[in-house]
């Protein structure tokens, strides 16, 4: 089963509505492992902010930033977390005007006349290359993975979708002093691990787009 996606040109958006703008039908099916918890090897079971059980009804963002080792051959995660809804839109909410306007603005000119075909037995389909700029994944050296779920299962339209380093790089000069200083105090509380791993996260990839 697929479905064809076309994101329109649109001169604004807000919040999470940037993706309703779609022309889209809509499935489910089970989460891919690509998104599951890389500690556990299955999928989250709790919002990482709030902590609340992320079954049933409950709606959900995953993020998962990736990292290639040249010299080894391997991927490994940067960071990984699920956030429901609710915490996500407050964590948005608490980032300066001026970034979401640009970031979205952003998103709408760079996305417009997005067009892919997403198939659940096809997951690459959509992750192979950067939504934004189109740059192919293995030509990354960090790229970050989102998804939309809803309890046990993983939603598709827009999402999944991949974001690679060159467009993390232009969102990151979007950002105002105000917004750098949230996801600061964001990491500080939610990546309190050894020194040589929380230094490899960058505040600034802590977007929850």
């Amino acid at each position: 089963m697929g479905c064809h996606i076309y994101m329109p040109h649109r001169r604004s958006a807000s919040k999470w509505d940037i993706w309703l703008y779609l022309n889209v039908e809509n499935f489910e099916s089970e989460i891919d492992p690509q998104f599951y918890n890389s500690d556990t090897d299955t999928p989250f079971t709790n919002c990482m902010t709030c902590n609340v059980l992320l079954t049933d009804n409950q709606e959900y963002m995953i993020e998962k930033a990736m990292r290639r080792v040249p010299n080894l051959g391997v991927e490994e995660v940067i960071f990984e977390y699920a956030m429901c809804m609710s915490c996500a839109e407050d964590f948005r909410e608490r980032m300066s005007k001026s970034s979401i306007e640009k970031i979205e603005a952003y998103f709408v000119e760079k996305s417009s006349g997005y067009v892919q075909m997403i198939d659940e037995n096809n997951l690459s389909l959509s992750l192979d290359n950067c939504i934004l700029t189109k740059k192919a994944k293995d030509e990354c050296s960090e790229y970050v993975m989102n998804a939309h779920c809803r309890g046990d299962k993983m939603l598709y339209s827009a999402f999944p979708y991949m974001i690679s380093d060159d467009a993390m790089d232009e969102i990151s000069e979007m950002l105002s002093a105000e917004t750098l200083d949230e996801l600061d105090d964001f990491k500080s509380k939610h990546f309190n691990g050894p020194p040589e791993i929380t230094e490899l996260i960058n505040p600034k990839r802590l977007i929850p787009i």
